[in-house]
Protein backbone atom coordinates (compact mmCIF):
# COMPACT_ATOMS: atom_id res chain seq x y z
CA UNK A 1 0.00 0.00 0.00
CA UNK A 2 2.81 2.41 0.85
CA UNK A 3 4.44 1.75 -2.51
CA UNK A 4 1.21 2.55 -4.37
CA UNK A 5 0.76 5.82 -2.46
CA UNK A 6 4.40 6.73 -3.12
CA UNK A 7 4.01 6.02 -6.85
CA UNK A 8 0.84 8.10 -7.11
CA UNK A 9 2.47 10.99 -5.22
CA UNK A 10 5.56 10.80 -7.41
CA UNK A 11 3.55 10.76 -10.64
CA UNK A 12 1.41 13.69 -9.51
CA UNK A 13 4.51 15.80 -8.81
CA UNK A 14 6.16 15.28 -12.19
CA UNK A 15 4.91 18.46 -13.79
CA UNK A 16 7.46 20.60 -15.57
CA UNK A 17 7.41 23.45 -13.06
CA UNK A 18 7.69 21.15 -10.06
CA UNK A 19 10.63 19.29 -11.55
CA UNK A 20 12.45 22.52 -12.36
CA UNK A 21 11.78 23.86 -8.87
CA UNK A 22 13.03 20.74 -7.13
CA UNK A 23 16.14 20.73 -9.33
CA UNK A 24 16.86 24.40 -8.59
CA UNK A 25 16.33 23.93 -4.84
CA UNK A 26 18.69 20.96 -4.74
CA UNK A 27 21.29 22.77 -6.85
CA UNK A 28 21.12 25.90 -4.69
CA UNK A 29 21.39 23.80 -1.53
CA UNK A 30 24.46 22.07 -2.93
CA UNK A 31 26.07 25.40 -3.87
CA UNK A 32 25.28 26.88 -0.44
CA UNK A 33 26.71 23.84 1.37
CA UNK A 34 29.84 23.82 -0.80
CA UNK A 35 30.41 27.52 -0.17
CA UNK A 36 29.91 27.12 3.59
CA UNK A 37 32.44 24.28 3.69
CA UNK A 38 34.96 26.19 1.58
CA UNK A 39 34.41 29.43 3.48
CA UNK A 40 33.11 31.50 0.56
CA UNK A 41 31.37 34.66 1.82
CA UNK A 42 29.13 35.16 -1.24
CA UNK A 43 26.50 32.76 0.12
CA UNK A 44 26.05 30.95 -3.17
CA UNK A 45 24.06 33.61 -4.99
CA UNK A 46 24.49 32.50 -8.56
CA UNK A 47 22.23 33.07 -11.54
CA UNK A 48 20.61 30.14 -13.27
CA UNK A 49 22.81 29.57 -16.33
CA UNK A 50 20.10 27.63 -18.15
CA UNK A 51 17.61 30.48 -18.42
CA UNK A 52 14.61 28.30 -17.66
CA UNK A 53 11.51 30.40 -16.94
CA UNK A 54 10.39 30.83 -13.36
CA UNK A 55 6.63 30.97 -12.84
Amino acid sequence: MKIIVFCIATLSLVSCNTSIGVYRDMKQGFIWTKNKIQGDASGGNTADPYGAPTY
